[in-house]
């Protein structure tokens, strides 16, 4: 028998177009690149008869409720192509999230300063305030052309943007700018067509295990000195495994992600400050199960996002400084801010995630890191609007 090698494995991924259906056959070049690709087939509920027979053993134990568990794991990163999501965002989609296009927008701006820019003025068209919160902007023309940074407050009276650099400064003025065309992903409350996905796991290059109906909850770890990866578990429909036929991969969209350090990871700033970090962690929090009810189709379900939370490290600062011990404790909410970093700093290939409203959860502690005292934060992100559906933004661009 020939042996069967874990690293043989790819994964073809689809957005599905209703629950369960494929607008078209998936196909090679829906492939993602993947760092991990862990398969539970089968798994459910075993049901249990507890016969009293006259004499000792076992009944048979019926599995109900049968679905598929995945962990699949992806790099950080762009997809290498304008105006393009990159190729794993079907997976994002079915985890809570949507997806938009943002074309880019270019002006002159009116007025200026030390971080913050006054945007031309597009009469009845002017956006409401936020709507340019976690994207990013350059001055294109005029004094300090070249100048970038992330949208980190948007007044849509005004139309002044407070904007945290990624380059050495941001300084605006009457300056030409242009936001660039992106992706923009940000949580949803109902789960309708385009919320799920098709995975087809092809494990050790020889057996096929077809996932439909995926949904599942995400989470970004974003390690100094590693590459930032998204993990997604998930549950969907089981499908009797099959041996490999014509299924391969032709990789596209997915641009090679480059680590986080302090090179590559920019517009660093947590409740505004800007610290020096080892990295954060994020984790969606979304609740999901199978149900395999009478009368319906089985469905995995997205039921709750009751606590999308993380954790920042970084270097304990003087509290003269900053005190998130006093944030800590504040119960207002006054001290919530934003949290915003950028990984990446080519066009194309680059990614921000934002959080409007990070609140301090939990406690604060210390750890040592080469003789240095750091401080761990653990913070949930808020909604900012009363609408919802917007304490977190991925930003591809």
């Amino acid at each position: 028998m020939t042996a069967l090698l874990i690293r043989n494995s790819f994964a073809l991924v689809k957005a599905e177009t209703s629950y369960g259906t494929l607008a078209s056959p998936i196909a090679n070049t829906d492939a993602v690149k993947i760092v991990s690709l862990e398969v539970n087939p089968i798994t459910g509920t075993r049901v249990e008869r507890n016969l009293i027979k006259g004499f000792l053993g076992a009944d048979r134990q019926p599995l109900t409720n049968e679905h598929s568990v995945i962990t699949i794991t992806f790099e950080w990163g762009g997809s290498g192509v304008a105006a393009t999501a990159p190729r794993f965002t079907p997976l994002l989609q079915a985890a809570g999230m949507n997806v938009s296009a943002f074309t880019e927008l270019t002006g002159t701006a009116t007025a200026g300063g030390a971080n913050t820019l006054t945007l031309a003025d597009l009469g009845g068209s002017n956006p409401a305030s936020d709507a340019y919160l976690g994207l990013p902007i350059e001055i294109t023309s005029g004094a300090n052309t070249g100048h970038k940074g992330v949208i980190v407050a948007h007044d849509g009276a005004t139309r002044q943007v407070t904007v945290v650099p990624s380059t050495a400064s941001f300084t605006g003025g009457a300056v030409g700018y242009k936001i660039p065309a992106l992706s923009l992903l940000q949580p949803i409350s109902t789960f309708g067509n385009g919320s799920s996905c098709t995975i087809v796991a092809v494990k050790d290059g020889t057996n096929v295990h077809r996932i439909d109906g995926f949904r599942g909850n995400p989470a970004l770890n974003a390690p100094l000195n590693s590459y930032g990866t998204f993990t997604i578990t998930g549950i969907g429909r089981y499908t009797t495994p099959t041996a490999k036929a014509s299924e391969a991969f032709s990789y596209s969209n997915q641009a090679e992600p480059v680590p986080i350090t302090p090179r590559h990871t920019r517009a660093l700033r947590f409740q505004g400050f800007n610290p020096c970090s080892e990295g954060f962690t994020f984790d969606w929090g979304l609740a999901n199960s199978f149900r395999s009810l009478i009368g319906c189709e089985p469905h995995a379900r997205i039921t709750d996002r009751p606590n999308p939370n993380g954790t920042i490290t970084i270097e304990n600062p003087p509290v003269a400084t900053k005190n998130f011990f006093t944030a800590a404790a504040d119960n207002s909410g006054a001290s919530d801010g934003p949290f915003v970093v950028q990984q990446g700093t080519t066009a194309n290939e680059s990614s921000i995630f934002f959080c409007p409203k990070a609140a301090i959860s939990g406690d604060l502690s210390f750890s040592d890191s080469d003789g240095i005292s750091m401080l761990q934060i653990p913070f949930t992100a808020l909604p900012k609007s009363a609408a919802g559906n917007d304490e977190t933004r991925l930003v591809f661009f």
